[in-house]
């Protein structure tokens, strides 16, 4: 088997550059970075990342914390971010919290010593856990923010995604078919997201005379949306707003078995645009809030090509066909 040393003579390079170079640092030249490629690619040369991590002292890896990896969000935005660090050479390890702030925790802990870098996406954590992560190694927060009032870290950058257009168009898409009211099936407690979108959906609601109502989940999943929506009150209820698309299929679902017409007697909004095609039945109207996108700006943050330390993600309404004009009450139905 060739060893590094091998390729750092040949290339007439030390050993310590031409792992850098085999890093993609941007330290090594151009000139002699491609001498180091080229002589690896001639002798059939792959790089050993335990062997890499004694010279540089770098792991090659990127630690990545999910909140339920099961999540079709989550999915694309790890398969985006894997697709951009791809091009360093930089390895993911991924670790799944369960919604559960200590469990997510002791997952930054252990896998500091094993990696280079953390991306937290929707973190549960507390602001002060978050800094005392970013003390000890670069740190990115995406679908999540410290409080506007707390210094930025230096070694932390932040990916959020943008929900006022996307959550104020979903408002007004619903005003515009003549809903008074809506519901919203929030996310979990400590949800940064769930936080900015109920406080969007209060600001749209109230600046066009809408009332809304917000029940909340434990977990943001189909179960939890089927159970949310089991309660409503359908004879009142004309319209409901989600957390996300797994909440609002859950709440399809359950409507359907209630023996509820979407969109006929209840119109029904999610938010990702998450799901595959044909999996909601109606199509879902939801809000777009491209979970690749994000994590492309995660992946940009950590090879430090991001234009600033913040960024966001713009989010857009997908009108489909779970929405409709909306059905008001007969007389003998009960009034909100």
């Amino acid at each position: 088997m060739t060893t590094i040393r091998q390729v750092a003579a040949a290339a007439g390079v030390s050993v310590a550059t031409a792992s850098r170079a085999l890093s993609g640092s941007p330290s090594v030249i151009e000139p002699t970075r491609q001498r180091v490629l080229d002589v690896a690619a001639e002798l059939d040369f792959t790089v050993s990342r335990l062997a890499r991590s004694l010279v540089t002292g770098s792991t090659g890896n990127v630690g990545v914390i999910l909140p339920d990896v099961t999540n079709p969000f989550y999915s694309s935005f790890l398969a985006e971010l894997e697709s951009g660090l791809d091009v360093r050479d930089i390895g993911l390890l991924v670790g799944d919290s369960h919604e559960d702030p200590a469990r997510e925790l002791g997952i930054v802990r252990r896998m500091t010593s094993q990696v280079d870098a953390l991306v937290l996406a929707s973190s549960r954590l507390d602001d002060d856990s978050i800094i005392a992560a970013a003390a000890r190694m670069p740190v990115v927060l995406a679908n999540c923010a410290l409080a506007p009032q707390t210094p930025l870290p230096e070694k932390l950058h932040q990916v959020v995604v943008d929900i006022d257009r996307g959550f104020t168009d979903a408002v007004r898409h619903l005003h515009s078919l003549g809903h008074t009211s809506l519901v919203y099936l929030d996310g979990p407690v400590r949800s940064w997201s769930g936080r900015h979108k109920r406080a969007v959906l209060d600001r749209a609601c109230q600046s066009m005379g809408m009332r809304v109502t917000t029940v909340g989940t434990d977990t943001p999943d189909f179960a939890a949306g089927w159970q949310a929506a089991s309660g409503i009150d359908t004879r009142v209820v004309t319209a409901v707003i989600a957390f996300n698309d797994e909440v609002a299929l859950g709440a399809l679902c359950a409507l359907r078995e209630s023996g509820i017409d979407v969109p006929r007697q209840v119109s029904v909004i999610g938010c990702d645009d998450s799901l595959p095609d044909g999996l909601a039945w109606p199509s879902l109207t939801t809000v777009d809030s491209s979970s690749r996108a994000l994590g492309a700006l995660a992946a940009a943050a950590i090879l430090g090509t991001a234009p600033s330390r913040t960024a966001h993600v713009p989010t857009h309404l997908v009108v489909r066909h779970s929405t409709s004009v909306a059905r008001h009450p007969s007389p003998k139905e009960p009034t909100p």
